[in-house]
């Protein structure tokens, strides 16, 4: 046991650890709000490329509040050819990878729909966009929250 000192400075440690701020991606609709624990500042949104009909996943980072592209993933080529990006795709793990340019953008807008297969994985949490908004516009931008909010939106029933 340690004394009353001993206690009182754990508490305090604790409650400063649980407010320090922590990583996450907020995914907003019109009429709901989630928010994304984040393992790092790396992510992946997958989506079922309409036009070829086809898996996509893009990797993508934060970096200064931003988000910034850096490959997308595809069996099919033609849907990794539809980013127009410079250069080609390489072979990689049985797919075909293609590294992005330069990019920076502050917020990602999503049309949400039905056939699209969407999905965004932080690496603590994965979610489903169309059961989670249902057909909707979202927008998702990066933000820090106090670790408690961060340990609370990591919870597997949220």
């Amino acid at each position: 046991p340690g004394s009353a000192r001993d206690h009182l400075v754990l508490v305090l440690l604790a409650g400063a650890a649980l407010t320090a701020p922590a990583l996450v991606l907020e995914v907003r609709s019109a009429d709901r709000e989630i928010a994304l624990p984040m393992r790092d500042s790396a992510f992946t949104y997958t989506y079922r490329q309409s036009i070829y009909d086809v898996a996509v996943r893009e990797e993508l980072r934060v970096a200064d509040g931003a988000f910034r592209i850096e490959r997308a993933v595809s069996t099919d080529l033609r849907a990794l050819e539809y980013f127009r990006w410079p250069g080609s795709a390489h072979e990689a793990d049985g797919a075909l990878e293609w590294q992005a340019p330069q990019n920076r953008v502050d917020r990602l807008e999503i049309a949400v729909v039905a056939r699209g297969d969407q999905a965004i994985d932080t690496g603590v949490r994965r979610v489903a966009l169309v059961n989670a908004f249902g057909e909707a516009s979202v927008s998702v931008t990066a933000a820090s929250r106090p670790l408690a909010a961060w340990l609370w939106s990591a919870l597997p029933w949220r």
